[in-house]
């Protein structure tokens, strides 16, 4: 039978004993015990491979028990030797600005995989939990690891939980105690690492009921749709999607040689006027036109004509006369030749929604 090699047993006091603090020397100067069966084990201390503890006797040993208890063994004389148990929580942190911001977007507005380092002993010099038992029952649940803290007993417990062929149930999950759930113990390797690291919420383990303090983060990366009026009355638009203006130029004009530049929420504008014009929304284009003709700004654009329609073949909106007015070969017009075209007139089923004042924002000239 092919003997499972570890590198941790106990002795006959149940001290914990690392195959790194074996010698040659001391080999045989007490009795070594299995983690997880009692059975008698040697040292295997070679020259070429690596060392390791083996039963004595050919046992078929649980490997994945001893996993589990080595776990709750390690990580308990840990919290127990030392100052600190650092937890890293990880989470998407929201902009400082986002409940108020009107061009808020629930992907673009978070910073992603943020790291919130903490502790489970000690923070801002106060004592938060310094007692760690093994299988202690809390009300009806037995976690592996309970911590409490001495000086404080009403202060709410933790549980923290080794998965290593089970994960909680969900009873324990849905219970308003705090849980730290380690992420699945398939190695002595990842014992290894909660030691080195500490818990580092979804590398190696899962948290429930925790919610840290959220640093303070100002996001300036977000893409908004901004509108340009030219001095002939033609407009640009840069939409979100194109990633040219971002939230940090939300007070600055972006083109030296516009006349007005607008800030657009353009999804929430179209959802309000989303039955206009033969089932087609409004557009970008028309929503700043609007505006600023509204605010009283005498402009002519094509845009903003009663004869631009939409067009399905072009998947657009056209100059319904351009060609009676061009010629059949001409190409589409251009949004400033409403300044000279006769025909042009305002359209009037588009001045008659309401001005979107809080979608809308001017950037300072």
């Amino acid at each position: 039978m092919k003997q499972v090699k570890y590198s941790y047993c106990v002795d006959t006091t149940g001290h914990l004993i690392n195959i790194k603090d074996m010698s040659s020397a001391t080999r045989h100067d007490r009795k070594l015990m299995c983690l997880e069966c009692g059975e008698e084990m040697v040292a295997n201390l070679g020259t070429k491979k690596a060392w390791y503890f083996s039963h004595k006797a050919d046992k078929a040993c649980d490997g994945e028990s001893y996993l589990h208890k080595l776990a709750k063994r390690r990580i308990r004389e840990k919290f127990m030797s030392d100052g600190n148990f650092p937890i890293t929580f990880v989470r998407n942190v929201p902009c400082q600005e986002f409940k108020q911001c009107p061009y808020r977007d629930e992907f673009e507005c978070f910073e992603r995989d943020v790291n919130i380092p903490s502790d489970l002993k000690i923070w801002n010099g106060n004592v938060l939990y310094d007692t760690c038992q093994e299988e202690v029952r809390q009300g009806e649940f037995q976690p592996d690891l309970l911590l409490t803290c001495s000086t404080k007993p009403e202060r709410e417990p933790i549980f923290i939980e080794v998965y290593k062929t089970h994960q909680s149930e969900e009873s324990k999950v849905a219970s308003n105690y705090k849980i730290i759930e380690t992420t699945k113990i398939k190695t002595e390797a990842d014992i290894d690492d909660i030691i080195d690291r500490g818990f580092v919420e979804g590398q190696n383990c899962h948290t429930y009921k925790f919610f840290p303090r959220l640093p303070s983060i100002r996001k300036k990366d977000m893409p908004i749709d901004r509108f340009i009026l030219w001095k002939n009355g033609a407009a640009t638009v840069y939409r979100s999607i194109d990633y040219k203006v971002y939230c940090d130029k939300l007070n600055q004009k972006v083109e030296r040689n516009s006349v007005r530049e607008l800030n657009l929420n353009t999804k929430r504008c179209i959802d309000i006027y989303e039955d206009l014009i033969a089932k087609k929304q409004l557009n970008s284009y028309q929503i700043g036109l609007i505006y600023l003709v509204k605010k009283g700004m005498d402009i002519k654009n094509c845009i903003l004509c009663k004869y631009n329609k939409f067009n399905s073949f072009y998947e657009d909106y056209i100059c319904i006369l351009y060609k009676d007015l061009l010629g059949a070969q001409s190409p589409k017009p251009k949004q400033s030749m409403a300044n000279t075209c006769p025909r042009y007139e305002l359209n009037q089923e588009l001045m008659s929604y309401p001005l979107l004042e809080q979608e809308v924002s001017e950037v300072p000239m």
